[in-house]
């Protein structure tokens, strides 16, 4: 798999995407509620107890059950699942749902697995934000995703960076209602698990930030007028 994603990654530098769409039909799922979605997906797929079940619930019963437009980076088959409750929601109360990753991997193992509503993308995610908004850039995007670059404590300062470009790119589709959810970015320093803390202290000591993916893309937003933020767990949730 390590061949293929250095394979792809080449492929994405050079300009070239891979994209596959869904195979499974649509259909709406045994669930009363958005909010009762997320929950039978962390029952199911992952636990109740991830650090990231309550934000991603709020987001998504935010969108009140109604069809989404739903754009995700970092493609996720692991973990929080994050690509199949995002296609699952779509599935369910329609809409449509794209997922980016560098990645080969995530593609290989979900394209099975998603519904006919879901695109998924081998590519640069800054690159296919700005594809995605020359495209769609009449349509307001409902729910943004930002989760594609892994957060090094040590050295968190590559992955804001990244963030807040991918930010930029899909800013123009973010509007009247938009939400905006970014992965590992802590409240504080008491979210990290206790070989992180002293490391993240440090860092919040020396630049007065929490380390995390979303760091830059919040100070960017305080001085937005008319943005939100309606919950700060480990990840961030924002309102437009």
């Amino acid at each position: 798999m390590r061949v293929l994603d250095l394979a792809a990654a080449a492929m994405a530098s050079a300009g070239i995407a891979l994209e596959i769409g869904g195979r499974r039909a649509a259909g709406a799922a045994p669930v009363a509620s958005a909010h009762d979605l997320v929950r039978e997906h962390f029952a199911t797929r992952s636990n109740l107890s991830h650090v990231n079940f309550k934000s991603l619930q709020e987001a998504i019963s935010a969108l009140g059950g109604r069809p989404s437009w739903i754009v995700e980076t970092g493609s996720s088959a692991w973990g929080t699942d994050s690509s199949r409750l995002f296609d699952s929601y779509v599935a369910t109360f329609g809409g449509r749902f794209w997922s980016v990753d560098l990645r080969l991997e995530p593609m290989l193992k979900l394209r099975k697995h998603m519904s006919t509503s879901s695109s998924m993308s081998c590519d640069d995610s800054v690159r296919f934000l700005k594809r995605w908004v020359d495209k769609y850039s009449s349509h307001r995007v409902d729910l943004v995703y930002l989760d594609s670059w892994d957060l090094d404590i040590n050295n968190p300062m590559p992955a804001a960076i990244h963030g807040l470009k991918e930010f930029l790119a899909i800013a123009p589709t973010l509007r009247d209602g938009s939400l905006l959810l970014v992965d590992d970015t802590p409240a504080s320093v008491d979210w990290f698990p206790a070989p992180l803390k002293e490391s993240a202290a440090e860092f919040q000591a020396t630049h007065g930030l929490v380390p995390g993916k979303g760091m830059l893309i919040d100070l960017y937003l305080k001085e937005r007028p008319g943005v939100a933020k309606i919950g700060h767990r480990y990840q961030a949730l924002y309102r437009f």
